[in-house]
């Protein structure tokens, strides 16, 4: 209540975070100080530093990047080394880009932080926004990229796409709906279920069998199924290109063409992971390459160090700043913090250990009892059986999601998660920040919720830009702060949950 009420009793909270003893005290007090505007906040929180878990490091550096006092002094421990490089992360330094623009110690830091910049594909929504493949689609194949929309003034439509070929082929979002629109008599092949939403990464797979059946899949997941069959070929098809007179706004980022229809599996599994290049994926040779079935052959093989299973069948490989083909005026590639969420091998590795561990743990034999006291931390957001809130989705059939599906929604709330459950960022005037659940919005104002506090609402006069994020309302390393014994039980009682 105190950290809602803005209270500047930064000594207190410092106090209460070192020495209360219900650990969910101490958590609320850190949070209450990270987010305090006194003066010694800073400091009192910097004191605390090395002692901090590292879920408790990202709330603090969550909750100090809002402000401009707060991000100042974020810069300046990175700078003198009381905090680390490796505790920052693209979300903090979007943030800290955000509160502080045009800062000289942030722009020197930036330097020193390159890693966390990466290459996309940008494209400025004119009509030359787009890149010669020379790729010839022809029987069974799979497109799959990430894409960014931008959010401007015109609605997302058919201006936007990610992947078109003159009076053939043109996959766009018409309506703000992805679709594959065919010419001739087809028209519309296949229609998404899901919206886009603007200013956020969102992963799309479009697969088409030896039948000619389309499927499209968003963010490793199927979506729609439904279609009409089209067996012809799309030549010389264009990244991005759209049949309208302007052209996709917004960015691209490793953008795949393999000569087969991968399966539901093989996109859930490596959607959100690298993958070896082969190496005729990166340039654009004189002759067009085909594509799909028999005739197209499989181009895959391997890259030095590559698995060929993996890659079987990937043709076309645009990753990063290669390997584009011909980008035209409209298209360029820029390096940003705001990229995928795309694991590197190194990162998959250390995820697939992270779940073994915890699917070992979720199997025990837990205590449902004791499991169900666990969720008293999980009611802060979710409804279970009548009793929480109502800031993420209803768990009370949480057993129907199979172990597997509890686990991904657990430690990686990020990779894939309901538009209606992203986090919602304000920046007002003054140059601090309000993130939280979008409640709602009327002509004079924008609400937010945020767990165990009162919705806010934040007069439009003082707010200067909003967006969604890329990031869920569920925290990241939730397990992390369990006991394996606490991981067992909660496990044990959401399997009662159906």
């Amino acid at each position: 209540a105190l950290r809602e009420m803005n209270s500047g009793h930064a000594e207190l909270f410092a106090k209460l975070a070192k020495e209360a003893r219900d650990p969910l005290v101490r958590d609320e007090a850190l949070s209450a100080l990270a987010s305090s505007k006194s003066a010694d906040a800073g400091k009192l929180l910097l004191a605390m530093w090395p002692e901090l878990s590292a879920a408790q490091r990202r709330g603090a550096l969550d909750r100090l990047t809002t402000t401009k006092p707060g991000a100042q002094t974020v810069v300046a421990a990175v700078k003198a080394g009381t905090i680390a490089k490796t505790d920052l992360d693209g979300p903090t330094i979007d943030k800290l880009q955000t509160v502080l623009p045009g800062d000289a110690d942030l722009a020197a830091l930036m330097n020193d932080l390159a890693a966390l910049f990466r290459p996309v594909l940008v494209l400025d929504g004119s009509d030359a926004a787009w890149c010669e493949t020379g790729v010839t689609l022809d029987g069974p194949f799979t497109v799959e990229t990430w894409v960014m929309l931008a959010p401007h003034a015109r609605a997302i439509g058919n201006d936007d796409g990610i992947l078109g070929s003159p009076g053939q082929l043109d996959m766009n979002f018409f309506g703000g709906v992805f679709r594959v629109w065919v010419g001739g008599a087809i028209n519309d092949a296949i229609i998404a279920k899901k919206p886009a939403v603007p200013g956020i990464w969102t992963h799309l797979a479009v697969t088409r069998d030896e039948k000619g059946a389309f499927k499209i899949y968003q963010d490793g997941a199927l979506d729609q199924d439904q279609g009409k069959p089209v067996p012809q070929k799309f030549e010389n098809v264009r990244i991005a290109w759209t049949g309208t007179p302007r052209g996709t706004a917004g960015a691209l980022s490793e953008f795949r063409i393999w000569n087969r229809a991968r399966t539901a599996e093989e996109i859930a599994v490596s959607f959100d992971r690298v993958v070896a290049a082969t190496s005729s994926s990166q340039e654009v040779p004189a002759t067009s390459r085909r594509v799909g079935g028999e005739r197209g052959g499989d181009a895959a093989g391997t890259s030095a160090g590559g698995d060929a299973a993996a890659t079987k069948g990937l043709v076309f490989h645009a990753s990063g700043a290669e390997g584009w083909g011909k980008p035209q005026a409209g298209a360029k590639i820029a390096k940003t913090s705001d990229f995928p969420p795309i694991l590197t091998n190194n990162e998959a590795t250390a995820l697939d250990a992270k779940f073994a561990k915890y699917r070992a743990l979720a199997d025990k034999p837990g205590d449902p009892g004791k499991g169900k006291a666990v969720t008293l931390l999980c009611q802060a957001c979710h409804l279970i059986q009548g009793q929480g809130g109502n800031l993420a989705p209803n768990l009370s059939g949480a057993g129907a999601m199979g172990v597997e599906g509890l686990l991904r929604n657990i430690i990686t709330p990020n990779a894939a998660m309901e538009n209606g459950y992203r986090l919602f960022r304000v920046e007002l005037k003054s140059g601090d920040l309000a993130e939280g659940f979008f409640v709602s919005e009327d002509k004079d104002a924008i609400v937010l919720r945020a767990p165990g506090a009162p919705d806010r609402r934040i007069a439009k006069a003082e707010v200067r830009e909003t967006k969604f994020l890329r990031r869920s309302i569920m925290p990241d390393g939730l397990l992390d702060t369990m006991t394996p014994e606490q991981v067992s039980d909660l496990f044990a009682y959401l399997k009662t949950l159906k």
